[in-house]
């Protein structure tokens, strides 16, 4: 009999014993900071030298002309899987849609041989060559220097919606956005606006 109850004295200290454990173990890890390693993805365009799209404009051949005085226009083409284009693909495909390379920029012409957009390489120096390996190029245009901005923006937009589905790239805003319908609404009235402003009197003007 009193082994028994040396038995079941014996126990319940073990089991004392295990539950005093258990909650001192608890408090530690509620109290204990869990620290934890957060390294940032850097996005792949990011890492690849891509240009400023602010200083894009530089591109446009400013000569006396300020920021506050452009009315520009950029669209990022972006290969769909950040693969390399065929550049003579590429090269052919501005060719016969009627670009001229010059200086290494693609540029479109209007009938009176006026510069209405440049297509430039997302990836620094920004030039196109034979050697070039890129994944993203630009369609860049100053509207407040284009004849009739509107068609030069209509243009862009064909000319980067047939590339897309040719080169398998993803057509985005200067801030590298997907371009909904309701963005190039807005640029296309942003373009309306600028040759309605042109269309005023000079007087018309200084009231505004």
């Amino acid at each position: 009999m009193n082994s028994n109850y040396e038995i079941y004295i014996f126990g319940s200290a073990v089991l004392f014993f295990l539950i005093i454990v258990f909650f001192y173990i608890r408090k530690i890890s509620n109290s204990q900071e869990l620290k934890v390693k957060i390294e940032s993805l850097q996005d792949p365009l990011e890492s690849s030298n891509l240009i400023n799209e602010d200083n894009s404009n530089a591109s446009l051949d400013n000569d006396t002309q300020t920021e506050q005085d452009q009315k520009l226009v950029i669209f990022n083409l972006i290969s769909s899987d950040k693969s390399f284009f065929n550049i003579p693909q590429l090269f052919g495909f501005l060719s016969n849609c009627g670009a001229k390379l010059n200086n290494g920029f693609f540029s479109f012409y209007d009938e009176k041989n006026n510069e209405k957009f440049r297509i430039i390489n997302a990836l620094k120096p920004g030039t196109f060559d034979n050697e070039t390996e890129t994944f993203a190029i630009v369609l860049v245009s100053d509207l407040a220097k284009v004849e009739y901005p509107l068609l030069a923006v209509k243009s862009m937009i064909d000319i980067a919606a047939i590339f897309s589905e040719n080169f398998h790239s993803s057509m985005c805003n200067q801030d590298r956005t997907p371009i909904t319908k309701q963005m190039i609404s807005h640029i296309e009235s942003k373009a309306q606006e600028i040759e309605r402003i042109r269309k005023l009197p000079v007087n018309s003007l200084d009231k505004e």
